[in-house]
């Protein structure tokens, strides 16, 4: 019998790096590379062209933070895994707040050096909201850096056309915090929520976040 392959997936503007956390604690999973989105992708042309990147054909558990859970809900009806777990992520667009479609249309106009440096505003800003640590605080930053401008806007894009599956052929486990201000807990239904958490719960709550992943992991 071939060995379960965990495959956890970063977030929008996030590579494995994030998950720093999550490996220090003891946990064994893959990050995928992401690629580049094609003009026009959608979120389940997306997840078939990561799906086949990483040769995800045998048995497995899938999940992501943020954009990467919704990733592994399309990637749930492609190669159907164990389990989906989802850290502050969600199951459809109806989470994601209506004010992100004005921002992404104007971002279509503004030049490349602008959304770098909004993006790099955002990491500080979330720093505060969170209460990030100044080394979080200096990931994210790095983070918001490092991603090409072409990802974002083709991820946001994708993201606000997702027709999401309406149902999944495995469990899907949630973990939420509830001062999520990326994306806001009244729009989502977790299994688990975490007092006093935002979007960066596996860094801010890590310890509740890596049991919540180890205890699915041990599931059957």
């Amino acid at each position: 019998m071939s060995k379960e392959r965990v495959i956890l997936i970063s977030g929008m503007g996030a590579d494995g790096r994030l998950f720093a956390p999550q490996w220090e604690g003891g946990l064994a999973f893959e990050v995928p590379d992401f690629p580049i989105p094609d003009v026009g992708d959608s979120m389940a042309a997306y997840a078939a062209r990561l799906r086949d990147q990483i040769d995800l054909s045998g048995p497995c558990v899938v999940g992501g933070i943020s954009f990467g859970g919704m990733v592994a809900c399309e990637l749930a009806r492609l190669c159907r895994p164990r389990c989906v777990l989802l850290i502050a992520s969600c199951r459809n667009r109806s989470a994601v707040p209506n004010y992100y479609r004005g921002a992404e249309l104007i971002s279509r106009i503004v030049p490349d050096f602008l959304v770098r440096r909004r993006c790099i505003a955002s990491a500080r800003l979330i720093a505060k909201l969170e209460s990030l640590t100044d080394e979080q605080y200096q990931l994210v930053r790095t983070l918001s850096r490092d991603v090409p401008v072409p990802f974002l806007r083709r991820v946001a894009r994708m993201i606000l056309n997702w027709q999401a599956p309406d149902s999944f052929p495995c469990p899907v486990y949630h973990i939420h915090g509830d001062r999520d201000r990326i994306i806001p807990i009244r729009g989502v239904q977790p299994d688990e929520v975490v007092l006093g958490g935002g979007h960066l719960i596996n860094m801010t709550h890590t310890e509740q976040v890596n049991q919540f992943i180890r205890r699915h992991l041990i599931e059957s």
